[in-house]
């Protein structure tokens, strides 16, 4: 009898880990939003159910906005965007979006947006001085972009094979390290497996 409760008692606390490192459809997209720049300067996006909508902020009304609309598909690892950049009494521009960060295959890390930009002196990603991550994989963010107004058609695809992610301050940075290890504890990227 204390075998078998024992051999229960395993199997619950076993697939209680699991659960628990399970993120929930809100962290996965909390995940997307930070990797794409959404989740810039603490914008709190509006919930819907299955999706998160992002406002940019304009202080002039004659300027640009952009709102993105961010689903997780039925693969939490992977994510739809549908962006419009709406220009007053203008039509928007559509981009519709797809990210799967399964397929980060290298991650550096830099101490300066200087080092980035120069791909010079990568630092070890668990270094405190970190502030700016490249995440990079083929196909990795792939998008095709359609004026509303009906002037031109969709504009062929293209595919971004990089990430950047901004880590300046701590709550970038805790940000950073949740979108991070949900890359590679739960999508397994392949840049993750060779630490």
């Amino acid at each position: 009898m204390r075998t078998a409760v024992g051999a229960m008692a395993l199997v619950l606390s076993g697939e209680a880990a699991v659960a628990e490192s399970v993120p929930t459809d809100a962290a996965m997209r909390e995940a997307h939003a930070v990797l794409l720049g959404l989740a810039q300067d603490g914008a709190v996006p509006v919930r819907e159910a299955g999706a998160d909508i992002y406002y940019s902020i304009v202080d002039n009304p004659e300027a640009p906005r952009l709102v993105t609309r961010l689903e997780v598909s039925g693969a939490p690892c992977r994510a739809r965007t549908t962006a419009a950049l709406q220009f007053p009494e203008k039509w928007a521009t559509l981009t519709l979006g797809l990210v799967d960060l399964s397929r980060v295959t290298a991650v550096t890390a830099y101490a300066s947006a200087d080092d980035m930009i120069a791909e010079a002196k990568p630092i070890p990603l668990a270094s405190p001085d970190v502030e700016q991550i490249v995440l990079t994989g083929e196909g990795l963010y792939c998008s095709s972009r359609m004026a509303l107004s009906g002037e031109s058609g969709a504009s062929d695809g293209t595919c971004s094979d990089r990430l950047d992610l901004s880590m300046m301050d701590e709550e970038q940075k805790a940000r950073g390290r949740r979108a991070l290890a949900i890359v590679g504890d739960f999508c397994k990227a392949p840049a993750f497996g060779k630490r």
